[in-house]
């Protein structure tokens, strides 16, 4: 049996480019930040063979697990022992199947489990707005010259709408391999390690609307942290952690955890309190647990004092016992920059969606968004709380990234 040396912790974190053993031949391949695999190396009859398993999990990235991966090293240890290591490829149908076929089975076994009826009509109607040139194509066919000759007339113009379609479409042949509808080592036509390259440059634009430009975050947070006022700090505990104002003007001390790195809003303050499950049935919704960054946890650690009581209102307002104005905040913002406080959690989905490539999962989980599938289980958030840690550091960093002018 093969000692193993990789954790799932290990796994789950961003590494190196490099190949990270897990003993007995299996490897984690790590190519780059969103692209990594699996491969057990095995010997046979004098022979080396390097045998690809499949997508590997990793942070803000869907995959074959560890104990997934073990199994499937096993199973061609197995193949090797029994003398057929180097078994015949699967067999593709001799008819292909055209990029809407595969499309519409994706949307009705994975996505439309997952969102809501209007997200995943709003979805499809953009695939067939803007990628109608491939719905009639086999998808053996499809290569990222046809990709990129799709997104380019929007890029500029509907930056975020192009890269929300680019992920769909990438997700969508990865479903395809994953069905054998395309061979396991057919290259992904929408896979962003290769379509950043030939694809252009896009410089944000400033929005002066409810929401500020993400491109000026870092220098509005720079600033903001000049301010000595209460409602400044909310500000930003609200903004690195993307909550509502509401969820952040209420803060007490017992809802942090600095031992683990989360923060725990009560379902009372959150926007959806309650769902209905696919049984007809209201089901409560569960806490909303937020990540820290180091960031956050390094404010909350200078703003409450060392001998704070549980229930201590975080930010108090000019009376005692009772939190900041429902508005203080957005004034706060108002004098730095024009936007509203809850704009800022679109600054934050808008930047993961153009400037990442995150799962829109975890930012829907990060914004405390109802996913349909999850009324079946009770609406539960807990699996993607680790899974969100990496994407709101990444987002802290960035709010960090203002140049001293």
């Amino acid at each position: 049996m093969a000692l193993h040396t990789l954790k799932p912790a290990h796994v789950m974190k961003k590494l190196d480019p490099g190949r990270y053993s897990d003993g007995g031949g299996l490897f984690l391949h790590v190519r780059s930040a969103s692209a990594r695999s699996w491969i057990v190396i095995l010997h046979d009859k004098g022979k080396r063979h390097e045998l690809s398993l499949g997508p590997a999990v990793g942070p803000g990235k869907a995959g074959m697990s560890l104990t997934e991966a073990r199994h499937a090293a096993e199973m061609k240890r197995r193949l090797r022992t029994a003398g057929q290591l180097r078994a015949p490829p699967a067999v593709l149908p001799i008819e292909g199947r055209s990029f809407e076929q595969v499309m519409t089975e994706w949307f009705m076994n994975v996505y439309e489990k997952e969102v809501t009826p209007k997200t995943a009509n709003d979805a499809k109607n953009s695939i067939e707005r803007h990628a109608a040139k491939l719905l009639k194509m086999d998808v053996r066919a499809i290569t990222k010259t046809n990709v990129v000759a799709m997104l380019e007339p929007i890029w500029h113009d509907i930056n975020r709408t192009a890269n929300d379609l680019r992920f769909r479409i990438e997700t969508i042949f990865n479903y395809a391999r994953a069905k054998d509808y395309i061979t396991a080592d057919a290259p992904n036509p929408a896979d962003w390690n290769v379509l950043q390259h030939l694809l252009p440059d896009v410089t944000p634009t400033v929005q002066h609307h409810d929401s500020v430009a993400y491109a000026e975050l870092p220098d509005v947070m720079r600033t903001l942290r000049t301010k000595d006022r209460v409602a400044a700090r909310a500000l930003e505990l609200a903004t690195l952690c993307a909550v509502r104002p509401t969820e952040c003007r209420a803060a007490r001390v017992r809802e942090f955890d600095f031992t683990k790195g989360t923060w725990t809003v009560p379902v009372a303050r959150l926007k959806v309190k309650e769902i209905v499950g696919a049984n007809g049935k209201t089901i409560t919704t569960p806490d909303h647990v937020v990540p820290l960054s180091r960031q956050a946890m390094e404010l909350l650690k200078n703003i409450i004092p060392p001998h704070a009581e549980p229930d201590d209102l975080i930010f108090e307002g000019q009376k005692a016992g009772q939190m900041i104005g429902h508005n203080a905040m957005t004034h706060t913002l108002q004098r730095v920059a024009e936007g509203t406080a809850h704009g800022m959690r679109a600054s934050f989905s808008t930047w993961r969606a153009e400037q990442t490539k995150y799962d829109y999962r975890l930012s829907e989980a990060a914004l405390a968004h109802v996913f349909k599938s999850e009324t079946e289980k009770a609406y539960d958030r807990s699996p993607y709380i680790e899974q969100r840690r990496p994407l709101m550091q990444d987002w802290a960093d960035y709010l960090d990234s203002a140049k001293d002018s």
